[in-house]
């Protein structure tokens, strides 16, 4: 059987990303071995980080995988990559935050041109791969896997317990956003919020990547939400968060902020719905509170289109015919 290296910053365990790679990896037929490069947060000294390097580098050349895939990777070690590529060892890269830390230092990812093949979330940063000498840099969506993210409630059985929600974590745009919409008292979800005295800020704790008893929940308050929104971090420049998929493949009503990718992923007021400014946003909360036949439909054809073009399986077939 084939075999792949997962370098990934979390313990592979339901729900995280890299159990959703593992998962789409083994539908195609791959053994799947992992490395947590941030395990017990050794990664965060000099010392204990370089130990982990060297920890990597000697179980990806004592393996020999036919691949190497690395989720964003911003504390492995120029050079270590090379290494492992200069062994025949293919080397790719799967980013789905911002490559350059234009806003969060953290975030750089230094030696990005070591990679043989490097995937980010959003084209406005393949393109600037590119410039900056990652010749093998492609734009690859985020997806979802239905089988986490997925309906706890039928839509015929639905009661509705809030007519808008927003789960995520505090961000600046995203209060400022809420703030201008607080006639219609959204039900707020996520980390830091409690900076946010004047919001209907939920006290309830809701993790979503920490257990999938957390993240049934989330999926409940995507189903029990008459409008779901989703209000991107600024990193995002052209294309779209995990979240996008995840409310559609839970069979929920969303209003997106709009991005220049979203009509080639969905078709818009079809299949998933987005505004450009806060008027339209508010037009649209009330068309849609009293539009139900209307969102119902949306929410089928959403759900459709996420599993038939945007799950984990079918972007790391993308990977795949790309390096193959």
């Amino acid at each position: 059987m084939k075999k792949a290296l997962l370098i990934t910053s979390d313990n592979a365990q339901i729900p995280s990303f890299g159990y959703k790679v593992i998962k789409a990896l083994e539908r195609h037929n791959y053994n799947v071995h992992t490395f947590n490069y941030r395990q017990v947060q050794l990664h965060r000294t000099d010392l204990t980080n370089n130990f982990l390097n060297k920890q990597l580098l000697k179980k990806a050349l004592s393996l020999k995988p036919d691949f190497v895939l690395v989720n964003k990777g911003e504390s492995i070690n120029q050079s270590i990559i090379r290494k492992i590529s200069q062994r025949g060892i293919k080397t790719i890269n799967w980013c789905l935050d911002d490559p350059f830390g234009e806003l969060n230092s953290f975030n750089n990812i230094q030696n990005r041109n070591e990679y043989d093949y490097f995937f980010v979330f959003d084209p406005y940063y393949a393109r600037k791969l590119k410039k900056t000498g990652q010749k093998n840099a492609y734009y690859l969506p985020c997806a979802v896997d239905p089988d986490i993210h997925r309906e706890i409630i039928s839509v015929e059985n639905r009661q509705y317990n809030y007519n808008v929600s927003f789960v995520g974590t505090y961000q600046k745009n995203r209060q400022e956003l809420l703030r201008k919409i607080k006639e219609y008292n959204p039900s707020i979800w996520g980390y830091h919020w409690n900076k946010t005295k004047e919001l209907n800020v939920q006290k309830e704790k809701l993790h979503g990547n920490k257990n999938i008893r957390d993240n049934n929940r989330m999926c409940e308050i995507f189903n029990t939400s008459k409008i779901n929104l989703n209000i991107h971090y600024p990193h995002s420049k052209e294309s779209v968060n995990l979240r996008t998929f995840d409310i559609l493949a839970t069979k929920s009503f969303q209003l997106c902020d709009y991005y220049e990718e979203l009509p080639n992923l969905f078709k818009l007021d079809k299949e998933i719905v987005c505004y450009k400014d806060v008027k339209e946003l508010k037009k649209k909360i009330e068309y849609y509170l009293e539009n139900e036949e209307e969102r119902n439909k949306i929410i089928e054809a959403g759900y459709k289109r996420v599993l038939k073009e945007h799950t984990f399986y079918h972007r790391m077939k993308t990977i795949l015919d790309i390096i193959s």
